[in-house]
Formats: structure tokens, C-alpha cells, sequence
């Protein structure tokens, strides 16, 4: 489907190179352009022979402009010539439909997808627009569903992967009128399906296939979903401490992870919020790498060695904001983004008080 529809999908920014430089292919280049700059966007990082979509970036009557490859046939003196404007986060440029090759896991195939393209003060950003809607019967019932690969709001390429996120959004045919974050569930988590759970097993390589399995085993499963049992863990703080969570379990615990990866401050900035406001009403555990000891606050380096179980349940990538709400019952209560706590935890407090 066209667009991000209910989900959140962003930009990347990409650099163009010279025209003189050397591609994995040739194109026939459009006349008239000036400082004609060219950028091939991989399609398939899977596959041994390149397959792209040819992008262009130029300058035509005083105006910046660029110029994709929509029908994949190498030759961009038949598509359009548009105009690179300047972003505007709320509304975002017209997305450009283009045709790429991809492998559905078993050969080549021609697929799709829609691109937008704009300028933030001098840099070219690209994102990818499109999502997945999936409606099918069970047992006589209608369900529709809805994917985008998360991944990919950076479009480094056009496959599916461990990243993609899943939601329902119609069950028994009533449409949910509102979709929050904690109903995406990501490749091994489960959705409801008229009170019947499915996990999210897989997906194919160009998002046409999905594999949900049926799993009778929800109110006895293990993992970081809300309403199941959250995984046990030991870790050691860097201060040294170890904190089991069988010692936990006197209030409320919070696993807050934050980002200090490429200058972002906010997500830490977020944890000493919470912990200054909350720190003795509930339990909080900062997760993150690189980090300084402080007298405020629980610590965990997600890189120590000794915390790679914990990692691997409650981190699971090496740049994440996700909280983790457990409760004394040992279930998860909630998850959502750290720049959140402040509407999310409070209300997850007045209701268990």
C-alpha cells in the first residue's frame, strides 16, 4: 500500500556521486541538467547482482531537481523531471512511485514502491513509503492486518526483515479505530486474533508472505509481549552491583533503555527525568552503552559481557528507547518509547494504586 499509513516511517540521508564515477551499471543520462549528480538505492542486499533504482539529482532553471527511474529500464530521459523542495516534517513531499527487481526467496521477480525525496538544509533525504495489509479468513471469520518493516524507515533497500512490525487492524471485520505502539509486535510475538493467539513467525523477503502459527500457550509464555510473563534476569550494574529480578518484586520495575548513539540526549535526559520523579515509587534499571558511573539512579552497560542474556530479551538491538513495565506478578504491564514515561507511567501507576 502507498504511503505509512498507521505506521511511523522517516527519512535517511543519502549522498549522490559524480556522474563520472564508476556504477554497476550504465544509464542513459537526461540532456539540460547541470551538475547532474547520480545515486543508486540498492533494492536487495541478498542478492550478488545489484539491482537498483536509479535516482538523479540536478539543476534546472535555477531550481534544484531530481529525477527517479520509475519504470526501471535504465534510461531517464522518460521520467519526470521534480522539483527538490525543502522539507516540511508535516507534510511531506508527493511520494514517486518506482519499479525495482527483487527476489521473493525463490527467483527474481518485478515489485513497486513509492519514494519521497526533499532537501533539509542542503542534505537530500529519502524515504521509503509503503506498508503491507493483509485480509484473510479463518473459520469463517475476517481479519485484516497491517505490516511495515521498521527497518526500512531508513530505505537502505526494500526487503523484509527481522525488523518488520505487525498489527490487527480489523478483527471479526470492525476496523480499530485507533492504533497505539504497544500494539505492533515485532517477528516471534503473538497478535489476538478473536481472542486466539498467532504468532508472528516470519516474513518473505519482499513482504508477500506471512507465516502466523497458532499458539495455545499465551497466559504460560515467556517474553517481553504485554500480558506475558517477563524473562528472569541477573545483571551487574557498572558500579558492580548485582541485581537479580526474584528482588524485585516489592514494587513495580521499569527497564528503561536509552539511545546516547549519535548525539541524542533527549532518551537520556528522559531516564533522569523518570528516576528523579519516580525512583521511589518504582523500580528503574537505565540500560545503555558507553556509560559513566552517576549517584543518581541503576546503570546497566548493555555491552558488558555478563549482561548479554539480559541484552538479548530486554535490549535486543544496539540502539533502542524501549521501556519494559513489569509488574510484581512478573508479567509485563507495558512497553513504549522512554521519551513516553511521562504520560505512560503515571497512568500505569494510578491504575495499579
Amino acid at each position: 500500500m502507498k504511503g505509512n499509513g498507521l505506521f511511523d516511517l522517516g527519512f535517511m540521508y543519502i549522498k549522490f556521486k559524480d556522474t563520472l564515477n564508476t556504477f554497476s551499471n550504465s544509464i542513459i543520462y537526461p540532456k539540460n541538467i547541470k551538475n547532474l549528480k547520480r545515486f543508486q538505492l540498492k533494492t536487495d542486499y541478498g542478492e550478488k547482482q545489484d539491482y537498483n533504482v536509479e535516482i538523479l539529482l540536478g539543476n534546472k532553471k535555477n531550481k534544484q531537481i531530481f529525477i527517479v527511474d520509475g519504470n526501471n529500464n535504465k534510461d531517464l530521459t522518460d521520467d519526470l523531471v521534480r522539483e527538490c523542495e525543502k522539507i516540511i516534517w508535516n507534510s511531506p513531499p508527493k511520494a514517486v512511485k518506482c519499479e525495482y527487481l527483487i527476489s521473493n526467496g525463490k527467483q527474481i521477480i518485478k515489485d513497486s514502491s513509492w519514494l519521497c525525496i526533499a532537501n533539509n538544509k542542503g542534505k537530500i533525504l529519502l524515504g521509503k513509503r509503503e506498508h503491507l495489509i493483509g485480509k484473510f479468513t479463518i473459520d469463517n471469520e475476517n481479519f485484516e492486518i497491517g505490516v511495515a518493516d521498521q527497518d526500512n524507515r531508513n530505505p537502505k533497500e526494500f526487503t523484509y526483515d527481522i525488523f518488520s512490525k505487525i498489527t490487527v487492524l480489523s478483527n471479526l471485520g470492525v476496523k480499530k479505530e485507533k492504533l497505539v505502539k504497544s500494539h505492533l509486535m515485532s517477528i516471534g510475538e503473538l497478535i489476538n486474533l478473536n481472542n486466539k493467539y498467532y504468532r508472528f513467525e516470519s516474513i518473505s523477503n519482499n513482504g508477500d508472505l506471512i507465516t502466523l502459527i497458532k499458539d495455545e500457550n499465551f497466559k504460560t509464555k515467556i517474553g517481553t509481549q504485554k500480558g506475558i510473563i517477563a524473562p528472569t534476569f541477573e545483571v551487574v550494574t557498572i558500579s558492580g552491583d548485582t541485581i537479580r529480578s526474584s528482588n524485585l518484586k516489592n514494587k513495580i520495575t521499569v527497564i528503561a533503555n536509552s539511545c546516547g548513539c549519535g548525539g541524542d540526549k533527549k532518551s537520556t535526559e528522559a531516564f533522569y527525568e523518570m528516576e528523579k520523579s519516580l525512583g521511589k515509587l518504582i523500580n528503574i534499571l537505565h540500560v545503555d552503552s558507553n556509560l559513566k558511573k552517576s549517584d543518581i539512579g541503576i546503570h546497566i552497560d548493555s555491552e558488558e559481557e555478563f549482561n548479554k542474556s539480559f541484552y538479548n530479551n530486554y535490549r535486543k538491538q544496539y540502539c533502542s528507547k524501549t521501556c519494559y513495565v513489569i509488574g510484581m506478578d512478573n508479567r509485563i504491564i507495558d512497553k513504549f518509547n522512554i521519551n513516553e514515561w511521562k504520560t505512560k507511567i503515571t497512568k500505569i501507576i494510578k491504575e495499579k494504586n
